[in-house]
This record gives C-alpha cells, sequence and structure tokens, in this order.
C-alpha cells in the first residue's frame, strides 16, 4: 500500500517538474511505463483523468502531457482501444470555449486521436507544442464515435452514465501540499462499508420525566419480539387424511378389501380436495388402475379441474391394454364429457396392441374385450364412429373367426346402411 502511495505521488510529481516542458512527450511517457507495470495502467490512467477533469493540474503543459501519458499507455492495443475514448471525445466535442488555452487543449486531443497525429506528437514537446499557430483540426471522428456509442451499449447503466465517485471540491486556490493529500486519499482502499455516502441519522432523545400522553417509544433491540409465527398446522393432514394417505399408498400395491375400499371412496366423498395430498402422481396412476379400479375412477373424476388432468389421461392412454384400463376409461366415458381424441388414441392404441400380441389365447382374450368396449361406446353414442371407420372395420375383418369381432362388424353395416341400434347401458365389472 505504501508502495502505491510513493508510485503516485511519484507520477504527480514528475507532472509538476519544472523540466517537462522541455522533454518530449515520448520521453515521459517511457518513464512512467518503466515506474508502472502493465498491470497498473488502468489504474494510472483512471488517476490521471480524475486529475484532469477535477482541475487539479495548474497548467495546460501538465494536462497535455498527461493526455498523452493515457493515450500511450495503452497504443500495444491500437489506437482507438484505449478504455479512456470517452474522455477524449468529451474534450473534442465541447461547444464552449472559455480561452485560448481551452482549444490549444481541444487541438491537442483531436490530433491525438487522428491517423498518424500520435506519432508525430510523440517527439515534440509540450512547450514547442504551445509556440505553434492554433489551427482548427479538420478529422472526422464518426467512427470513433460509433464504436464508443457501440461500446457503452455493453456496459453497466451505473457506468455509462458517465458520473464520478469523486464529489468536486468547493472553488478554492490548491496549494502543493493540499494536492499531495488529494492524491494520496485517491488510492487508500477503503472497505464499501466506508465508500459511500451514508447519512447520519439522528435519533431523539426520549423525555427523562413520566408525563401524560407519555410518547411510547419502540424497542427494536429484540426482534424476536416482532418475528412473526408461522402456524405449522395450515395445511397439513389431518388424521383421517393421514389414514387416506396410508390407504393410498396400500392400494398402489394390492386390492384393497371392501371395508378400506369404502373407507378410502367414504374420506374422498367428504373432502375432494385431498387427492392433492394423499401421495398419487400420474406416474403411480397404471398400478392403482390394475389393482383397484373404482377407486382409480373415483380419483380421476376429483381430478378433472385439476391441472394435472392431461398427465394422467396420457399415462391412461399409454398403460398397457387390460381389462381394468378399459373398465376406467369406459366409466370416464359415461361420466363426463372426455376429450375426443383421448377417446380415439386409446381405441387406436388397443387396437394396435391386438394386432401385434403373439400370444393367440391372450390375443383371443382382448380382442373380445376390445369388440364389447367398442360396442358399449357405439350403442351409447360416446364415440362417432365415422371417425374410426376404416380402422375399426380392417380390425373386425381380421379376426372375423372370434364372435365379438364377427358382432361389431354387422354393426358397423347397421350403422353404415343406417338401420337403429339399440343402446344398452354399460355393466359395472366386479373387481
Amino acid at each position: 500500500m505504501a508502495r502505491a502511495v510513493a508510485d503516485y505521488v511519484y507520477l504527480y510529481e514528475l507532472l509538476m517538474d519544472k523540466n517537462v516542458e522541455n522533454q518530449t512527450l515520448e520521453h515521459v511517457s517511457n518513464i512512467v511505463q518503466k515506474r508502472f507495470s502493465k498491470a497498473d495502467y488502468l489504474s494510472v490512467g483512471t488517476l490521471l483523468t480524475a486529475l484532469i477533469r477535477n482541475g487539479d493540474l495548474p497548467g495546460i503543459i501538465q494536462k497535455i502531457t498527461a493526455y498523452y501519458v493515457i493515450y500511450d499507455l495503452f497504443k500495444v492495443d491500437g489506437q482507438n482501444e484505449t478504455p479512456f475514448l470517452t474522455v477524449f471525445l468529451h474534450v473534442i466535442e465541447q461547444k464552449e470555449v472559455i480561452s485560448k488555452v481551452n482549444v490549444i487543449e481541444k487541438n491537442f486531443v483531436a490530433q491525438l486521436l487522428s491517423p498518424g497525429g500520435a506519432k508525430e506528437l510523440a517527439k515534440q514537446t509540450p512547450g514547442h507544442i504551445l509556440t505553434q499557430d492554433i489551427m482548427k483540426m479538420n478529422v472526422d471522428f464518426t467512427a470513433l464515435k460509433v464504436q464508443n456509442y457501440e461500446r457503452q451499449k455493453e456496459l453497466p447503466t451505473t457506468v455509462k452514465s458517465g458520473l464520478m465517485n469523486i464529489v468536486p471540491a468547493p472553488t478554492a486556490t490548491p496549494t502543493e501540499n493540499s494536492v499531495l493529500e488529494m492524491m494520496e486519499g485517491y488510492v487508500k482502499y477503503e472497505t464499501p462499508q466506508k465508500s459511500v455516502f451514508t447519512p447520519q441519522f439522528m435519533t431523539i432523545a426520549p423525555p427523562l420525566l413520566e408525563v401524560e400522553d407519555e410518547l411510547i417509544w419502540f424497542d427494536f433491540t429484540n426482534p424476536a419480539w416482532h418475528k412473526p409465527m408461522y402456524d405449522t398446522t395450515i395445511s397439513s393432514p389431518n388424521i383421517v387424511n393421514s389414514d387416506a394417505k396410508r390407504l393410498i399408498a396400500l392400494a398402489f400395491n394390492e386390492a384393497l378389501n371392501i371395508q378400506d375400499r369404502q373407507l378410502l371412496l367414504g374420506e374422498l366423498e367428504k373432502d375432494p380436495n385431498i387427492v392433492y395430498h394423499i401421495g398419487l402422481t400420474p406416474a403411480k396412476l397404471p398400478d392403482l388402475v390394475e389393482n383397484n379400479p373404482l377407486v382409480a375412477i373415483e380419483i380421476l373424476l376429483k381430478l378433472m379441474h385439476s391441472t394435472q388432468i392431461t398427465e394422467y389421461f396420457n399415462v391412461l392412454v399409454n398403460m398397457e391394454m387390460s381389462l381394468y384400463s378399459m373398465e376406467v376409461v369406459n366409466r370416464l366415458t359415461t361420466s363426463v364429457d372426455l376429450p375426443t381424441e383421448f377417446v380415439y388414441l386409446y381405441i387406436s392404441n388397443c387396437i394396435s396392441t391386438c394386432e401385434t400380441i403373439k400370444d393367440k389365447y391372450v390375443q383371443t382374450r382382448l380382442v373380445r374385450l376390445l369388440c364389447v368396449f367398442l360396442q358399449s361406446l357405439i350403442r351409447n353414442k360416446i364415440i362417432n364412429v365415422k371417425e374410426l371407420f376404416i380402422e375399426v372395420e380392417a380390425f373386425c375383418v381380421e379376426f372375423s373367426r372370434i364372435r365379438e369381432a364377427a358382432g361389431l362388424y354387422r354393426l358397423l353395416k347397421q350403422l353404415e346402411i343406417g338401420e337403429p341400434t339399440v343402446s344398452t347401458t354399460p355393466t359395472k365389472s366386479k373387481e
């Protein structure tokens, strides 16, 4: 830390030296680059920029020397890659010219940014630059402005606003000692807590005597007095819901006896919302359907207005074809209006299963189940058979040797020629 302060004080004294007027700008820049490592170049440029913008450099000689040093530190990266391009453009774009010194400063920066200008200035001394005739620089800096604008867009709002974190001091006659003290203040590393401008809050002293209508003072020394207490019983399952949760967990693995099943269905009837808290997920639905289809039907009916009902339907459609899955779908179709595409997809999957199964005995059994299931849907006008006529007709022809398939085929032909069909009420399958 002491080394850093000494280096920056040396930089200030170098600019304030009387001989700097007669030294070439390149020579002064080389001295600075030998004193500081490349890792410190950004800090050096920031410090010199702060000295220029806050008027802490007394003369034009020190200013133009500082401008050249800032520019020359980053010339290895290309003449337009300096991170202080905004500072240079700000000087060039100044429209208010107070004195001849401002004109010299503006022309110097313009020549510094112009192509080949830095190379010409490197061999000159500040004193020689001041003796030259003042000529207006006609250089187009549009490309630099566009480049600077594109770079500014990538910066955070607090950075590209251009606000400095240094409060300008009141106008006063600067002395060498005061400037040196300020230089040391620039390079001191304070903690973030001390670097902010936090107002000091004054607390009014309370009265010493007890009086009527005495002001009541809040004591915030113990946060526990004002800590909100969370009611852990909110949304927690009660004893009945715990029983329902236990029974549904059992229903995933085995068929419930009549007493347990009636108890579970009774709890679902009393509080339909417990279906959201008993541990049922779409992935567990196939196990529930195969072991306890009646329970699965009641739960799905309670979940009809749930946001997850589509997921349950997708699982039901794609699960393995069985008597129980057909029973669940059949009961749902007679109780609520299921999405048409869901019913058609389930029928197509069942037909595909019957066609691809290899075991003839199992195939015959599933074909009979599907034919009875389709006849029930058609006679109760739950589906429009015209939507699946070709697929169902081909299915009946393929399995015409089975009596139920032949009966379904005759039903299709009756519908095709317009003969009335007898509506039957589907019977409930016993679990």
